[in-house]
């Protein structure tokens, strides 16, 4: 099947998990059929769906790969026990993830405090 796509196609198909290929390719040639897109315009087409399910598939998989505890887990293990956050072996990305929490906690509230205090002296107060 791969033999009959243009060369830009086959080269991105080539970033789909091959378990997976044969029947997205085969999905979206069905799927192209179906929509009367004929030429360069398919061609374009089968190239950006292409993109896009391998650019999904890879934020999926980094995902996969970056384990962070949830902050609910985070707050209770600090809650109850200080240290009990931070026995598993994913301590670093613990506090990590404390520090962007708090730093954006922090941005907004300051992005609060901006637009009250614009609004206010907008208003005379």
């Amino acid at each position: 099947m791969t033999s009959e796509l243009p060369a830009v196609v086959r080269m991105l198909s080539r970033l789909l998990p091959s378990a997976d290929r044969e029947c997205i390719l085969g999905d979206l040639l069905e799927d192209a059929e179906d929509r009367n897109i004929t030429g360069a315009r398919r061609r374009l087409w089968l190239a950006a769906e292409c993109g896009t399910i391998a650019a999904g598939l890879t934020v999926t998989r980094a995902r996969g790969w970056l384990v962070v505890p949830p902050v609910r887990e985070l707050a209770a293990g600090l809650a109850l026990d200080g240290s009990r956050a931070f026995r598993g072996g994913h301590s670093r990305a613990a506090v990590l993830r404390a520090v962007l929490f708090c730093g954006s906690v922090a941005t907004l509230v300051l992005g609060v405090e901006l637009l009250v205090g614009s609004l206010l002296s907008a208003a005379g107060f």
